[in-house]
């Protein structure tokens, strides 16, 4: 007996890419894009509510978990983007690290890691957001950091 084939499932379009160059990003979602204006260089395409926003990479600070949602910080502006820490984690390049089960840092936005008495290791940012860093996650940061906290 010969079972007709299914119909392959749509491909899923992804919620966020990396682009090397700014304007490749722009020029292929001109219609809704939102230019961030900053110097040339790895941007962070994010496809949020009906629109692609174009952000510069070195600009996010931080990534939390939000239930299906991402959020990516840069600055004061937050952008929610549907999505897993675990595929956003494929696409950011080694300078971004996983520290706690819900978050991922930027290297370049740490300011101090600081231990606190009860032995917990929070990172400060730029922006003066504490976040802690979780045990299970404490040796990537600090071999990142190329330190023994």
């Amino acid at each position: 007996m010969i079972r007709p084939s299914r119909p392959s499932q749509p491909a899923v379009r992804s919620r966020f890419a990396r682009v090397e160059n700014e304007r490749c990003a722009v020029s292929a979602s001109a219609p809704h894009t939102v230019h961030h204006p900053s110097a040339p260089g790895p941007a962070l395409v994010l496809r949020a509510r009906g629109r692609v926003i174009v952000v510069d990479e070195a600009a996010v600070d931080w990534v939390d978990g939000a239930g299906n949602y991402v959020r990516f910080h840069a600055g004061k502006q937050a952008h929610r983007v549907r999505g897993t820490l675990k595929d956003v984690e494929q696409v950011l390049p080694p300078r971004f690290v996983r520290s706690h089960r819900s978050t991922i840092l930027n290297l370049a936005a740490v300011h101090e890691l600081v231990r606190t008495p009860y032995g917990d290791l929070v990172a400060v940012l730029r922006t003066g957001d504490r976040l802690t860093v979780g045990r299970t996650h404490r040796r990537h940061v600090e071999a990142a950091f190329a330190v023994r906290l």
